[in-house]
């Protein structure tokens, strides 16, 4: 924690220092030497900077004006900050009526930067054409809210306007900790900037050196774009004074169309991680309910600012800026990942969809295919989403309360999920599918605190090998009944009505491919809301519980044929013997089994038609009275015998019907 603060105290203290050197008022003075002569004294007169150059000439010919090394550094400010430029070139000045200048172009040589011991940035000749500059008479520096006072220079700034901007090269080191880190962007070019929008910037190609435990880290990319970017939906939310009233009016604004890195590695050694593209799409913002200006102001003020101290006060403003940031979509594709081990990795799609602090609307990948040791795993899409989070206030309000030493509930801070996904997900093993799903989905909705008052399960082909299965014998008997591998169907619908107080299981389906299926319904009443909205309790609304009645319809697959053969073969008979001694002996086992002759009489003929031809089976309750689900439970427990009586179960056959006999 204390390495990550300080690294970012030193990280927004050199941006604070560029945004001041970029604010110095310009001075609307004729000719052009006098105002570059008063803009440099300008800056050489605050109480912050020092500011000189070796020469200033003017060359009416070609309309320029040329500053030579230029050197601008910090007095005050606790990292030493040092700005210099071998040349500045200004051609085709003129000034505009609020005191700002216009140039046909500026360009400047041998320019660097360096922030005190932590970064040295090198750039190579910068051009800029057709630039138009505001001013910045009147803006004061005030160094008890740095941040805000460098968010006030960057609003100014964001109205210049240039038509395009290149950096032929821009180079920087970087250390921390003793440790080195060398990037380079290549050339920098810049696009249509105007009135606080900026149409299109690119860098590239990109490379970065950085040490690590293993060796060095590199990363490249070919090229970093950004597109459509709005500086004022930015400083919107960072300047505390555009807050009417000092409320934020949390609508969104959208701050950059699209952000994309192209061919973008890593390499470590022994390994390496590529990217097809990562982008970042419709980055928005938004004010937060106050503004967290005034906890960077108070962190560039006061860099002496205990960790304690400072944790104190970012727990009221981290929320914020969590709540101010979001983006439609974030994306990389074609990931392909080599590694020793790893026969081959690949994803084509990861992506985080509708992000905010209020949700997430998907996560999810696509096209996966990894391989190693045999083993391969493969998925067509796999998905989450429907996330809703709790509020920062109420998390904030639960840090606070730990901290305090207070107990709080957490069921209020647990997010919910609308659907999990899962689509042509399959895993192979020396060659063979021991694993596999056509379509696997969940839908949980209408949500009562951390609990889902609707809940769809969608199961479509799930393939499970028989080698897969842990118990030896029953491994031997799938097997000896024919069964390489398990295809099934599964799902269910469960609803909750506040209404009527009731639990609906509808659509229960259990298929298992050339075996059987069982179908279900049932409804329960006496679960109130009181009992959902507190999730803990739920055990102690069981007694409250009432079973209103419910229907289970089994249908053979070919089941009962297989088991039939299986033990006919067994006891050497033949198949049709054995069914028939079966048959014949269900009255007798039922009674010795049951010992409950009422259900004994509905049951008997029921399964002695379902063994001699296997068809649909049908099992309803209807109790005349709703049966409390703690009798039901019970009963199961200490005569299970009883239960047909308490449930009023009937049990009806179907059995296929016959071929219709050829036509003569």
């Amino acid at each position: 924690m204390a390495r990550r603060s300080t690294q970012t105290r030193l990280l927004v203290l050199g941006f604070s220092a560029a945004f001041v050197v970029a604010a110095a008022p310009a001075m609307a003075e004729e000719p052009v030497e006098t105002a570059i002569r008063g803009w440099v004294t300008s800056i050489d007169a605050s109480p912050n900077w020092v500011a000189g150059y070796e020469s200033l000439t003017y060359d009416d010919a070609s309309r320029t004006a040329t500053l030579k090394n230029l050197t601008i550094r910090s007095e005050t400010l606790s990292t030493k900050i040092e700005i210099a430029f071998g040349q500045v070139a200004v051609t085709g000045y003129g000034q505009t009526p609020d005191g700002g200048f216009t140039a046909v172009s500026v360009t400047t040589s041998d320019s660097r930067a360096v922030f005190g011991a932590f970064a040295d940035v090198k750039l190579g000749p910068i051009t800029a054409d057709t630039v138009t500059v505001p001013s910045f008479t009147g803006f004061v520096f005030d160094p008890a809210r740095p941040f805000t006072a460098m968010i006030k220079a960057y609003a100014i700034a964001a109205q210049t306007t240039i038509a395009s901007l290149k950096i032929d090269s821009l180079d920087s080191t970087t250390t921390f900790e003793n440790q080195t880190t060398n990037a380079s962007y290549g050339s920098f070019t810049l696009t249509g900037m105007q009135k606080g929008m900026i149409d299109h910037v690119v860098a590239g190609p990109f490379t970065q050196e950085t040490p690590s435990p293993d060796g060095l880290v590199n990363m490249r990319a070919d090229k970093l774009e950004a597109f459509k970017m709005d500086l004022n939906a930015i400083i919107d939310v960072f300047d505390p004074d555009r807050y009417q009233g000092g409320v934020g009016d949390g609508r969104w604004r959208n701050a950059l169309a699209l952000e994309k890195y192209t061919n973008l590695s890593f390499e470590i050694p022994g390994g390496k991680t590529r990217f097809g593209s990562i982008e970042l799409e419709n980055l928005k913002v938004r004010q937060p309910p106050a503004s967290f200006a005034a906890f960077f102001d108070d962190m560039l003020a006061h860099p002496e600012m205990s960790e304690k101290e400072l944790g104190q006060k970012a727990l009221d403003a981290i929320p914020n800026v969590f709540y101010a940031f979001g983006w439609d979509a974030f994306r990389f594709v074609d990931l392909d990942v080599t590694a020793p081990g790893v026969d081959r990795f690949h994803l084509g799609d990861f992506h985080i969809n509708d992000y905010s602090s209020d949700g997430i609307g998907e996560i999810g990948i696509a096209d996966l295919d990894v391989a190693s040791d045999k083993t391969s795993v493969g998925a067509e899409r796999a998905a989450m989403g429907g996330f809703k989070f709790p509020s920062l206030q109420a998390i904030v309000a639960a840090v606070r309360a730990e901290e305090a030493g207070v107990e709080s509930d957490p069921l209020p801070l647990i997010p919910t999920m609308g659907y999990a996904e899962a689509v042509n997900v399959s895993v192979v093993q020396d060659g063979k599918t021991v694993g596999a799903i056509d379509r696997g989905r969940v839908d949980l909705g209408n949500y009562i605190g951390p609990v889902p008052t609707q809940v769809s399960v969608d199961f479509r082909n799930l393939v499970v090998d028989q080698s897969l299965i842990d118990d030896a014998r029953a491994r031997a008997m799938f097997a000896e009944l024919g069964y390489q591998q398990v295809q099934a169907n599964y799902g269910f619908k469960l609803n909750w009505r506040e209404a009527d107080q009731s639990l609906t299981l509808s659509d229960f389906r259990f298929d298992i491919k050339d075996f059987g299926s069982i179908a279900a319904e049932a409804v329960l009443t006496g679960l109130t809301r009181q009992a959902l909205e507190n999730p803990k309790g739920l055990e102690a609304a069981l007694p409250s519980l009432l079973f209103q009645g419910g229907k289970a319809v089994v249908k053979d697959g070919s089941i009962i044929d297989r088991a039939i053969a299986m033990e006919a073969k067994k006891k050497g008979q033949t198949p049709e013997k054995y069914r028939e001694d079966l048959a014949g002996a269900m009255p007798l086992t039922l009674m010795l089994v049951l010992k409950n002759p009422g259900f004994q009489e509905k049951l008997a003929p029921a399964l002695q038609a379902f063994i001699r031809t296997p068809g649909t089976m049908t099992l309803t309750a209807t109790p005349a009275t709703p049966v409390p689900l703690t009798r039901i439970i019970a009963a199961a427990e200490a005569d299970p015998r009883s239960l047909p009586d308490l449930l009023s179960i009937d049990v009806k056959t179907t059995t296929p019907a016959a071929p219709a006999a050829p036509q003569p």
